[in-house]
């Protein structure tokens, strides 16, 4: 099993100001531990984000992150996403 972590940002986010990224990475990490904490470590605000998936499954912040997940973070300005969250609540009652 690999030590790393796969990130790939898409849109602004490969420019964030203070992250360490530019593209797909695959970054190290010591111990598994919240999403939100590890966005934190590669320098990207959490507000930031509209959409993280996880292993190719929507995620939370609270989500624990570790050696060889799949990361995909989407910033806010990816419109798709707005109505998500309604549109799962809205599946979910058929």
């Amino acid at each position: 099993m690999s030590d790393k972590i796969i990130i790939i940002p898409y849109g602004s986010l490969k420019t964030e100001a203070g992250s360490t990224l530019s593209g797909q990475q695959a970054l190290s990490i010591g111990h598994r531990q919240p999403l939100a904490r590890f966005l934190e470590t590669i320098g990207i605000p959490r507000k930031r984000i509209q959409l993280a998936m996880v292993n190719h499954r929507a995620a939370g912040l609270d989500t624990v992150v570790g050696a060889g997940d799949r990361v995909a973070l989407f910033p806010k300005e990816y419109p798709i996403f707005a109505d998500w969250h309604a549109f799962r609540h809205a599946d979910a009652s058929v």
